[in-house]
């Protein structure tokens, strides 16, 4: 009679045994040898991706915050030209306010020479005058005494020294 083991043995399918022999030898081997290498190959992929990745997000945050504090910087800017602006609008119309106040001191200034030259004009024509008409009357008063008058003489020198002041005044 067979032994138990020997009779297991002679229904046993080599070929399937050698094949699962060689399909463990095969995954030793590659575990041994690629397997290890991929991991570690897939495990640095992940380190440098993750790494990739923080460097990007602290890269945005810090884009945020310059981004945030340009925007400040800008409305800084900003309020500080509308201080300027207004200072200026208000320096301006302070010089505006001053031009026109010494404008009108200088206008009233040549008005009032212009008026006191008037009058002394005024005043040196009206003298003219009175020395012309105190002259034309003693020229008539001895033209009148140096003869007898009558009424159409008279009238006729008067005419004369009328138009004879007439004339001078419009020299």
């Amino acid at each position: 009679m067979e032994t138990f083991w020997g009779t297991i043995v002679k229904n046993l399918n080599w070929t399937l045994i050698l094949t699962i022999v060689n399909f463990a030898l095969l995954v030793w081997i590659l575990k041994r040898l690629l397997y290890r290498h991929a991991l570690e190959w897939i495990e640095r992929r992940r380190a440098l991706e993750e790494e990739r990745l923080k460097r990007a997000k602290e890269a945005e945050k810090e884009a945020e915050a310059l981004l945030r504090r340009r925007r400040e910087e800008l409305a800084e800017a900003n309020r500080m030209a509308g201080e300027i602006l207004s200072r200026a609008e208000a320096e301006a119309q302070r010089i505006l306010k001053e031009a026109r106040e010494e404008a009108r001191r200088q206008a009233q200034a040549i008005l009032e020479e212009a008026r006191a030259e008037a009058e002394r004009e005024r005043e040196e024509i009206i003298t003219e005058l009175k020395r012309q008409y105190a002259d034309l009357v003693v020229l008539a008063a001895s033209r009148v005494l140096a003869r007898e008058v009558r009424r159409e003489d008279h009238e006729a020198l008067l005419s004369q020294m009328v138009q004879g002041l007439e004339r001078r005044l419009l020299q």
